[in-house]
């Protein structure tokens, strides 16, 4: 029996744990990761769930956060981190609901790199550590080394290559792959007392959150590029509060991933606040938002009078440059811009389309108006008041698709109405439709704009943009919507050329996301701001299944000769394809292969694809089309089908080459004669140059100090720009080539400037400039393995994008623009088969390889689509149906027209 005494000492004993232990859980200091990390942090991510999907055996769920971009690169250090003892049992519980806490920094000018912060303190984390520290010599190596009385662990690979470097302190395991970054954790260690207090007392209610330690978003240029669209970072600079706090909420819905922005401290919101006392009102105008926008900005109010006073009131307040400007304006034309907000009525969108190259973004302005009467004849007074007082070249008003359009000249006119975020219109171009006025920010961006509604391509037909506008907030006054998808190419070719190398591998991961929404809210001056992100699910994601699927076929007695040609009925935007036969008839078949109309031809087509043009100027989509001595025109008549009219020119020979410009076309013939189809006054012109040109190659328009120029070159490489009525523009090289020319691609410089890209036989890719200057990081030679080599270039569907082929007697490899290898095609007659290459957007490229009795289709990653050939006659045409989520491929395989579909994951 144990005497009282040393009971005694036993409840004392006890009493002592006890107090330690309620000390440790209730009273004892609290250690947290922000009290380690750098003061030169970009930004801090925490969250106790992406950690989950490293050991998740059948892929990521899509109720997960590990897909999204920036979680995704968090990830890739703490998987090597879990990775490192070689037991995937232990790490997993090691890592288990932990609070994870990344930082992320720049190392040196050219490397962000990330600091993980991992809590120590559970059962059972001494078994990782022990592992961690003492690795197995024959996987890994361990060194270590003391600073500033710290123990730094270095651990390195079997072939001395490093892995990452950490330390424990305080019940925390701290790694990063930067020696410096670890060192400056024991600086901040050394500091004692935090630098700033903890920002998390709202982020911890989430699952997750991303912390700037930013004023605002604009400064964080790695993470949002300064040049990725000014419009952006003036509505993050003007909405965004100081430090943003982005908050990640447990999904509800599959594939769905909300989130708001949290922020210590008061902030004035002065763009936002013009909307404190406003109604939001529905989203309207979804028929008038084209497919290919990137970027979405919409307003909403009710009241026009309180939002004018507002309006005024801000830019006396916040834009001083830009109301110094309207205020000089109105001087001098004698006007009030203000005016124009009297035409308000209760919705005001801007998009910012996709680019498909290094270029300026196109925009469209749509304002919704009271009277659509009274706001077309204030713009049109608008537009005559700036029209005269400009004395130079004075752009003329054209029709386009039955839409009358003009310019005024007035350089930012939204933004001198609505603010900064609304900058992008140099050049200034409106339409009506409906109770719409319809601004662009160039006659092409209309004109494009214009084409997409035409062909139905808007929100409202697609039934994902549909449905993600359900999914918006009622109650928003100012809404951002990001498409990843469509601002790739804005992003990336934004970047400095160091960072591009380091952001591609981002590329398919980003376009997994379908939609961002950022979604502002004022009531009775409280501001609130709402993310809102859609993923593509996992099984819908634009990747081709190995299978074909017959749909339906038509037979006829005579053969089909060369390719089919897509084309669209304006009437009903449906597809429709365009073949010829052999008896010289074209033939017009529903994208279901059955056939509408046939017309007679005198000659077979010789067209590589068909020209859009509108030739005839009555709001109808025309197509041009060459013989080997005629041009005509292909127009869509509702009632006949498809009806072919030739143009009125006696060629010298037959058609050596054809362009076409905005207004006009351009062919030349064997004689050397270039004639100048005008499509609004339908005149046909021949250029009278100074000097006899032979051998015409190529012609193409060429933009130079806002006017245009025709680029002409011959078979010898000789290449000359002349004015459209003949006199040559001085300054070109006479023969920049060394060998015959296979290609000349006209694309745009600085200043809206065109640059000539030319492409020889033998690969040399040759750069000039409208100064006739060779710019020198332009010049390529590609790589010849044997004389025999050719070259050549592959054109998409629609004549934008492009391709360079390299042909050998044992190989034919196909080629990005600088000459880096994308496929190469181990088995086909590499000197005779025919290729086309499709570029359907959504991530859908290929092409397509005819070789004289099968189409066989090859990804941009050398995968072949389908588990085989299409017996066939003739390269096939494409399209794809993204409502049905399938590609058609229609098929000429001799006397029958098939048309395939292919499923899509």
């Amino acid at each position: 029996m144990i005497k009282t005494k040393y009971l005694w000492y036993i409840n004392a004993f006890l009493t002592l744990v006890a107090i330690y232990i309620a000390y440790r859980i209730w009273f004892a200091p609290r250690r947290d990761a922000w009290n380690y990390i750098p003061d030169n942090a970009f930004l801090v991510v925490e969250s106790s769930q992406i950690q989950s999907s490293l050991f998740n055996k059948k892929g990521l769920d899509s109720t997960q956060l590990a897909d999204i971009p920036f979680f995704y690169d968090a990830l890739q250090p703490l998987k090597q981190i879990a990775q490192s003892i070689d037991d995937s049992v232990v790490a997993r519980k090691f890592l288990a609901r932990k609070r994870i806490t990344y930082s992320l920094h720049r190392e040196t000018k050219k490397n962000l790199e990330y600091i993980i912060y991992i809590p120590t303190a559970a059962f059972g984390d001494a078994n990782f550590l022990n592992k961690l520290t003492s690795p197995d010599p024959a996987k890994r190596k361990g060194y270590g080394r003391t600073y500033k009385g710290v123990r730094l662990e270095e651990l390195y690979s079997i072939n001395n290559q490093l892995l990452f470097n950490f330390l424990l302190y305080d019940d925390y395991l701290i790694c990063t792959g930067s020696k410096v970054l670890l060192e400056e954790v024991v600086n901040r260690i050394k500091l004692g007392a935090p630098i700033e207090s903890m920002p998390f007392k709202e982020s911890r209610r989430g699952i997750a959150h991303i912390y700037f330690k930013s004023r605002n978003l604009q400064d964080v240029a790695d993470i949002l590029p300064s040049q990725l669209s000014p419009n952006l970072i003036e509505f993050f600079g003007n909405i965004t509060p100081r430090n943003p706090d982005i908050v990640f909420e447990k999904p509800k819905i599959p594939n769905t991933v909300s989130a708001y922005i949290y922020s210590q401290g008061t902030n004035t919101i002065p763009f936002l606040g013009i909307f404190g006392q406003q109604m939001p009102q529905p989203f309207t105008c979804t028929d008038l938002i084209p497919e290919n926008t990137a970027i979405t900005f919409r307003v909403s109010f009710k009241n026009k009078t309180k939002l004018a006073q507002d309006f005024n009131n801000y830019f006396r307040g916040n834009e001083q440059a830009l109301l110094a400007e309207r205020d000089s304006l109105n001087r001098f034309l004698n006007i009030n811009l203000t005016s124009l907000y009297t035409i308000l009525k209760n919705e005001i969108v801007l998009c910012e389309m996709e680019t498909s190259s290094d270029e300026p973004s196109k925009k469209i302005l749509l304002i919704k108006t009271e009277d659509p009467a009274e706001a077309l004849n204030m713009f049109d007074d608008l537009a005559d008041n700036a029209g005269k007082l400009s004395s130079y070249f004075k752009p003329q008003p054209f029709s386009y698709l039955n839409n009358y359009v003009r310019n005024i000249q007035i350089s930012q006119l939204p933004a001198l109405l609505f603010g900064s975020i609304f900058r992008g219109f140099a050049d200034c171009y409106y339409t009506q439709i409906g109770d719409y006025m319809i601004l662009s920010s160039d006659d092409d961006a209309m004109r494009e704009y214009l084409n997409s509604l035409n062909f139905g391509q808007t929100w409202a037909k697609s039934n994902i943009y549909t449905d993600f506008v359900k999914k918006l907030r009622p109650q928003a006054q100012v809404t951002a919507i990001i498409s990843p998808q469509r601002i790739w190419n804005n992003l990336y070719y934004s970047l400095p050329q160091k960072w591009r190398s380091t952001t591609i591998k981002h590329e398919q991961r980003a376009k997994a996301l379908r939609f961002v929404a950022v979604e502002n809210f004022v009531i009775n001056n409280t501001f609130g701001t709402k993310l809102l992100i859609e993923k593509i699910p996992q099984t819908q994601k634009e990747v081709l299944v190995n299978r074909f699927f017959l749909q339906d076929s038509l037979s006829i007695n005579t053969a089909f000769v060369g390719k089919p040609f897509i084309i669209k009925n304006a009437h009903n935007t449906s597809e429709e394809i365009l073949l010829q036969r052999a008896d010289n008839q074209a033939v017009l078949l529903s994208n279901s292969a059955k056939e509408i109309n046939k017309i007679p031809l005198s000659q077979p087509l010789t067209s590589a694809y068909l020209l859009p043009t509108d030739y005839f100027q009555n709001g109808t989509l025309h197509y041009l089309a060459t013989t080997a001595d005629k041009l005509l025109f292909f127009t869509r008549e509702n009632a006949t089908g498809l009806v072919a009219n030739y143009a009125d020119i006696d060629f010298s020979g037959s058609i050596r080459a054809v362009a076409a410009s905005e207004t006009k076309i351009y062919v030349a013939d064997d004689g050397g004669n270039v004639f100048i189809i005008n499509e609004e006054t339908q005149k046909i012109n021949k250029v009278r140059t100074p000097g006899h040109l032979t051998d015409i190659m190529w012609i193409q328009p060429v933009k130079f100090k806002n006017n245009t120029h025709l680029a002409i070159l011959q078979k010898d490489g000789t290449l000359n720009v002349i004015y459209e009525d003949g006199p040559f523009l001085k300054g070109f090289p006479k023969v920049p080539l060394a060998a015959r020319p296979s290609e000349m691609i006209i694309e745009e410089g600085q200043g809206k400037n065109s640059v000539i890209t030319l492409i020889s036989e033998n690969g040399e890719i040759k750069k000039v400039d409208m100064n006739g200057n060779s710019l020198s990081r332009g010049n390529i030679q590609l790589e010849r393995p044997d004389k025999a080599t050719v070259f050549e270039v592959i054109f998409d569907q629609n004549h934008k994008d492009w391709l360079i082929a390299r042909r050998t007697p044992t190989s034919l490899l196909i080629m990005n623009k600088v000459g880096g290898s994308i496929i190469e095609i181990g088995s086909t007659n590499f000197m005779k088969s025919q290729l086309r290459y499709f570029d359907l957007g959504n991530d859908l490229r290929f092409v397509s390889i005819f070789d004289g009795k099968n189409n066989t289709l090859f990804d941009l990653k050398g995968r072949m689509l389908g588990d085989k050939p299409l017996p066939a006659t003739a390269l096939p045409a494409v399209s794809y149906s993204e409502a049905y989520n399938k590609l058609f491929i229609y098929n000429a395989n001799k006397t029958r027209f098939e048309v395939w579909s292919v499923k899509l994951k």
